[in-house]
């Protein structure tokens, strides 16, 4: 799942906001998101409309049969958005006078029957990828950067870059899954929502990017949605100190540096990426930082101690050393290989696999009420290649994003050009 920088913000926004949105005093039965951006007009972001129990509610008695206009309008009445609203985002659609819904409302059966399927295509995907383990690990042996290995960067860019961006192109190119669901105001999006009670964890399932682009570079953070908040760049910038709790966490020199970060954003990612496509050649002193970078050496200082909390550098006696991926111009042919080889796996895998897929996902409660599986598939999707790169973890080919200081996660800076997010 790739998110950039404002659709990323605003679904970090739209999930936060729907935990805290008011209650009608019973508890909420679905948790709610969007993949994209939504438009800032409330009426428009399916998260606020699903945002209380007593719609979470409605919408699951709809999913059990369609129901009339009539009875929705009771339903709905005195709260600050129409029928129209809720068709117009892609929650409901009128089918011969009655009201389905119309988006991704997975049951806990739904869940358990995706994951439970997914576990074992996750495998079968990650089987295919082991197959071509030497060639991968011959293109990754060419990235030759201190202190970050092979499996680092097999981690980014066949999990993350191919497997996730490049995948989710593949399958919509394919039409074996479908694209945005709305765009209103410029904005596209789909809705989801889960039932809970799934107790489905999250951890290991590696899907989710984070990202932010500086003047030349991307800031990437990918990893589970397991271990949130990420102390990693992009994730930092969109927080204030009170809502990111690893502040606390840090020394008030550190705290200071990066509660200095977040106020400065996009100019502070530039001098970030300036800082790190230096270290990428080789280890430096803070001095030589300055004079390589023309950071003044106070500024310098206290973004270095932020990345040094956040383990993008490390700092032995003097010396200071990359510890985060960065792929420069230099890279450009290597990623274009590793993600070449990728695409070639998945599109074999899917030829041999989507057909099955489909048969054995029938009944779910959406595609009972109408809506396509491609746009299921999404889904589907996430959690199969989340489940092969938590294979190609275990079996060693990538690097473990939990054996580090912030785990769940790493980190990568990225030349413009090199990548591509759908």
């Amino acid at each position: 799942m790739s998110t950039r920088a404002r659709s990323s913000l605003a679904l970090a926004l739209c999930l936060f906001a729907a935990s805290i949105a008011p209650a009608s005093g019973q508890e909420r039965p679905l948790q709610v998101g969007v993949t994209g951006s939504t438009p800032q007009e409330r009426t428009k972001d399916p998260t606020f409309i699903l945002g209380t129990a007593d719609v979470q509610q409605l919408v699951l008695r709809i999913a059990e049969r369609p129901r009339e206009e009539a009875y929705i309008n009771e339903a709905i009445a005195g709260m600050p958005f129409t029928l129209g609203d809720m068709v117009t985002v892609g929650l409901l659609r009128e089918d011969q006078g009655l009201y389905r819904i119309d988006f991704n409302l997975l049951s806990v059966e739904d869940q358990r029957a995706i994951l439970d399927l997914s576990e074992e295509l996750g495998r079968s995907l990650a089987e295919s990828v082991l197959e071509q383990r030497a060639r991968f690990e011959a293109l990754a042996s060419a990235h030759a950067q201190p202190h970050v290995d092979a499996g680092y960067f097999l981690f980014i860019v066949l999990g993350c870059f191919s497997l996730d961006w490049d995948g989710l192109d593949l399958t919509e190119e394919e039409g074996y899954r479908a694209g945005a669901q709305r765009t209103l105001d410029g904005e596209s999006f789909t809705p989801w929502a889960k039932e809970k009670g799934a107790e489905i964890s999250l951890e290991g399932l590696f899907w989710g990017s984070h990202n932010q682009a500086a003047k030349e570079f991307t800031f990437t953070t990918f990893g589970d949605h397991y271990a949130l908040p990420r102390f990693g760049l992009p994730d930092m910038l969109w927080s204030t100190g009170e809502a990111f709790r690893r502040y606390a966490d840090l020394p008030d020199e550190r705290r200071a540096a990066a509660l200095m970060l977040s106020a400065y954003v996009e100019d502070a990612l530039d001098d970030i990426a300036r800082i790190m496509a230096t270290l990428r050649t080789g280890d430096r002193s803070l001095s030589e930082l300055a004079e390589t970078t023309g950071i003044g050496e106070e500024r310098l200082g206290r973004i270095v101690r932020l990345l040094e909390a956040a383990d993008y550098i490390a700092i032995d006696g003097g010396t200071i050393g990359g510890r985060a991926l960065v792929l420069g111009g230099g890279d450009a042919a290597l990623v274009r290989e590793t993600l070449a080889l990728g695409r070639e796996i998945m599109t074999a895998w899917h030829e041999a696999n989507y057909g099955a897929i489909r048969e054995r996902l029938t009944d779910l409660t959406p595609t009972r009420n109408g809506v396509p599986f491609e746009r299921v598939y999404t889904e589907v999707w996430h959690f199969i290649f989340g489940v092969a790169n938590r294979t190609l973890v275990e079996k060693g080919l990538f690097a473990d994003p939990y054996k580090r200081s912030h785990r769940g996660f790493r980190p990568a800076i990225w030349k413009a050009g090199i990548a591509e997010m759908p």
